[in-house]
């Protein structure tokens, strides 16, 4: 995917980053020379540029990216300029940073509808993994049922799937098996997806590093994790 970020403050320069190391293609865009060169090794389209202004998308290729991201920071004025300037040159699609509800009110009037409290997303991701801190990752698709990535329990080491009865017991579903490799900066629990096992056979031992892919309604997960917690 080919994503263009304007604003490269905090979020934008660790949004850059992120997508960048997951192979996505980046533009970069900031009017501070001081936030282009922080990333001169590591993003290669790095572009100097006042957004305000629609003179300068002349080498900012707006239309031919998947995504414009607009992580401007506190001046929501710009943001709105910005948001404007990318709409009128044909954006595919737009995402925005907000700061405050009337900053959201006015980019919706801009027919954005995709927008973004960094700060929330953040507050509620450290909310949900202090609450279940073995479920690293989970994707809510409507009807209480989710896709969440689980650090096996330490009770299922060495034993099956069929010994485990995820799906009489709890009525999960087994999706696959991810590889762990090691622990991630933010807590002793988390670990970063190595390899994918594909689809997993009924008589496999569950080892130390496994992550469970699992399918289920969010109550039901959160009580097998509840059940297992002491395992």
């Amino acid at each position: 995917m080919k994503c263009c970020i304007i604003g490269l403050g905090t979020f934008g320069t660790q949004l850059a980053r992120q997508l960048s190391r997951e192979g996505h293609e980046i533009v970069a865009v900031d009017n501070d020379p001081l936030h282009i060169n922080a990333l001169k090794d590591e993003i290669e389209y790095l572009i100097q540029a006042d957004c305000t202004d629609l003179n300068a998308f002349h080498e900012i290729p707006v239309d031919a990216c998947d995504v414009v991201i607009l992580a401007i920071g506190e001046d929501f004025e710009a943001s709105l300029s910005i948001a404007a300037n990318v709409q009128q040159l044909g954006a595919k699609r737009i995402i925005s940073r907000i700061i405050n509800p009337l900053h959201g009110r006015l980019l919706k009037l801009l027919k954005i509808d995709e927008l973004m409290i960094p700060e929330a997303m953040a507050a509620a991701w450290l909310a949900r993994s202090l609450k279940s801190p073995d479920i690293l990752e989970s994707l809510e698709l409507g009807g209480g049922y989710e896709i969440a990535q689980v650090v096996a329990p330490s009770c299922f080491i060495g034993k099956t799937l069929q010994d485990m009865g995820l799906r009489a017991k709890y009525d999960l579903n087994l999706v696959t098996i991810a590889k762990g490799r090691g622990q991630a900066a933010l807590s002793s629990t988390r670990q970063s997806v190595q390899k994918v096992l594909g689809i997993p056979l009924p008589d496999r031992p569950f080892e130390a590093d496994d992550i469970l892919v699992l399918f289920g309604l969010g109550k039901d997960l959160r009580r097998m994790m509840r059940d297992h917690e002491a395992g």
